[in-house]
């Protein structure tokens, strides 16, 4: 089969399509024949080498994947061969054929397509997850939304507005923002023009936000957490800031590194605010939290609730120059792949 390999880290560049081995699926695991890719910025950071957890290279990298099921294993339970599904696996997804347990896949529901599935899941999970299993986030409430055009956080506009938040979103050009306008957010920050503290301080009298959900890190950290208001809770889930366009910023990474607040831990309790972080890569084996998490999720888009937004679709064959797109920071939207 097909693959595309990381050879070793660094750029895009380091990504080869090469013939590897059909892989055997064990006790509990399928193949899944991959029809499209999601990508991601956790693809970015085990590609330069800085994500915990990851195999040395050479490997086949990828998280999320839509397709149809193959091969069954022994005691699976749940899916069968030419099921159309959506799923995770711990790496392998960037191939013609993936080897993943049954427990991470999910059935697509008829009106939805491949590119639309390979978009779904780590979005609309990530947003869902922040913002109302942690955040739990209410009516009214008011949130701060940092990359408000990505595929997250277009997931979260849409979450955040049918649940009645107040949604200040962020992002750094007229284009992304109007993205962000569309989809239901209230308030719009060009980061690069204005001081989305400054704004947000202004726009809701002083009083602050009640959630931040934050995949940018770095000095937009210390901002976000100064804007809590008591009861605020602050979700952090990436770091995309420390990266340059093309592999990691060893000066970027220190400086924004620096940028970011220290926590005392006594301040928590005294200005009753909370810091919460998260990663759906080392959740994998909360098995029955996603599939009630994926009930909901798919009743909402069969609803018209929310819906996947694909900003680019690129070929398998450019799966290198996906990357580089991708952690360009210019991508609206998912970026996803074609096989």
């Amino acid at each position: 089969m097909k693959a595309a390999v990381i050879t070793k880290f660094g750029p895009p560049g380091v990504l080869k399509i090469q013939d590897l081995p059909m892989p055997e699926p064990g006790e509990g695991e399928v193949l899944v024949r991959v029809k499209v890719i999601g990508l991601n910025f956790a693809d970015i950071f085990a590609r330069l080498g800085v994500y915990p957890g990851i195999p040395d290279p050479p490997f086949v990298p990828g998280i999320e994947f839509a397709g149809i099921v193959e091969t069954v294993g022994k005691k699976v339970r749940g899916v069968r061969k030419g099921d159309r599904v959506f799923g995770f696996s711990r790496q392998g997804a960037y191939a013609e054929v993936v080897k993943t347990r049954a427990d991470y896949l999910t059935r697509i529901p008829k009106k939805m397509t491949f590119h639309q599935a390979a978009a779904f899941s780590v979005a609309s999970f990530s947003a869902y997850h922040g913002l109302v299993t942690l955040a739990n986030i209410k009516r009214n409430e008011k949130l701060l939304l940092h990359a408000a055009a990505g595929g997250v956080g277009t997931m979260a506009i849409q979450i955040a507005r049918h649940l009645g938040a107040e949604i200040f979103a962020t992002a750094g050009s007229a284009s992304k923002l109007e993205v962000a306008r569309k989809l239901g957010a209230d308030h719009l920050v060009n980061y690069r023009a204005e001081d989305f503290a400054d704004v947000i301080r202004r726009e809701s009298n002083g009083y602050g936000v009640d959630v931040v959900l934050d995949s940018v890190g770095g000095s937009v950290f210390r901002k976000g957490w100064n804007l809590l208001a008591p009861m605020g809770r602050y979700v952090l889930f990436g770091f995309a800031a420390m990266t340059g366009k093309r592999s990691i910023s060893k000066v970027k990474m220190l400086m924004e590194s620096a940028r970011v607040a220290v926590i005392f831990p006594p301040s928590l309790v005294s200005r009753n605010v909370s810091l919460i972080g998260f990663n759906l890569y080392f959740l994998a084996h909360k098995v029955e939290l996603f599939k009630r998490v994926a009930k909901v999720l798919i009743r909402w888009y069969e609803k018209g609730i929310i819906k996947t937004q694909i900003g680019s679709v690129y070929r398998f064959d450019q799966i290198a120059s996906a990357h580089e797109f991708l952690q360009s920071r210019k991508s609206v939207g998912k970026v996803v792949v074609e096989l």
